[in-house]
């Protein structure tokens, strides 16, 4: 089944030119250059935000979803940091979700000031060194990531409590939408070798993800492997060249039309040209071990609502609402020095 109304995204890659400057300006001005152009889906209701208009709007809760402490202080992050709680929202989601002006629904990429990407960038060699020539770039890792305060759900075909499959393209039972969540990230991932160009992409594809390497003469990036971070049914499939732009559904396809990566329930992500998101006009920069970090960035709990309203067990996923994603700062990478 189709969902319409989900986050899909395109990015295309700018070219890049040779820097000069300032050292951290050059790795910055590379970080800008090769941001993705993000188009959102044409159906799109739920828009990417700030973090910082998100946080004032939730609570710290544990697993059953009992508030912890509703302090808008960074110093929450501090106290109730554990794997075990999560960020839930102040008001009910029903009552945000019916009111379009509500900040669920995020702000459109053409709104004033801009949304913001984050760029986290990880140094793999220190530029700042008196050892460091002088005429090399430095070698360094950046992944972009983008917030959304909300994640809408697919339609999926059931019998009775069972999934089932489409028969003919028709489900011969009822639809229930599961997979909505609050709050969500999403991001890609370039590795930068010393060169004014990348050699390395990595495309996050809900729990999944591809590899990609960069050929300079054809200039596209060429499939080289597939990730799976859960034991989960998801079955994305990769297009073997992407010139330079990469799309999906709060996870990132390569090439518009619709993507089935989950076959039981199906569910499908429809990708499509909708608003533009000039993700290099508005980067807000960290850089790790050498720019500090707000409080928000190191909480370890879930981004979002625990699982409810779940359909057979818990564990296989299938629930009207799923868990929120962890944070930027996760116990793997996508690239590493």
């Amino acid at each position: 089944m189709l969902c319409g109304g989900i986050s899909v995204i395109f990015f295309y890659v700018l070219p890049v030119t040779v820097l000069s400057g300032h050292r951290v300006d050059v790795d910055k001005g590379l970080v800008r250059q090769w941001a993705p152009l993000v188009w959102l889906s044409p159906e799109e209701k739920f828009m990417p935000s700030n973090v910082e208009e998100f946080l004032v709007n939730t609570n710290i809760a544990d697993e059953h979803g009992s508030v912890l402490t509703g302090s808008k202080s960074p110093a929450r992050f501090f106290q109730y940091n554990s794997k075990k709680v999560f960020l839930v929202p102040k008001r009910s989601l029903d009552s945000l979700k019916e009111n379009y002006t509500s900040f669920l629904y995020g702000k459109s990429p053409k709104s004033y000031p801009p949304v913001p990407i984050y760029a986290v960038v990880t140094y793999c060699s220190n530029p700042a060194s008196s050892e460091f020539p002088p005429d090399l770039l430095p070698t360094f890792h950046v992944t972009y990531w983008m917030f959304y305060p909300f994640n809408e759900g697919k339609d999926s075909c059931f019998l009775g409590k069972v999934p089932a499959p489409l028969i003919f393209s028709k489900c011969f039972g009822h639809y229930r939408k599961l997979g909505n969540h609050f709050g969500d990230w999403e991001h890609m991932s370039l590795s930068f070798s010393g060169h004014p160009y990348p050699d390395q992409l990595f495309l996050s594809v809900h729990d999944a993800g591809a590899y990609y390497a960069y050929q300079r003469n054809t200039n596209t990036f060429r499939f080289q492997a597939k990730m799976e971070r859960k034991g989960v049914a998801q079955v994305p499939s990769y297009p073997e060249f992407i010139r330079l732009q990469a799309e999906g559904s709060h996870g990132l396809w390569s090439t518009p039309g619709d993507h089935e990566f989950i076959r039981v329930p199906k569910i499908t992500d429809r990708t499509g040209f909708g608003a533009p998101w000039k993700t290099w006009g508005s980067i807000v920069f960290y850089h790790i071990g050498r720019s500090e970090m707000p409080a928000w960035m190191s909480f370890k709990g879930k981004w979002g609502n625990p699982k409810t309203k779940c359909i057979l067990l818990k564990k296989f996923g299938l629930c009207e609402y799923t868990e929120g994603p962890r944070g930027l700062l996760r116990e793997t990478n996508d690239f590493y020095c």
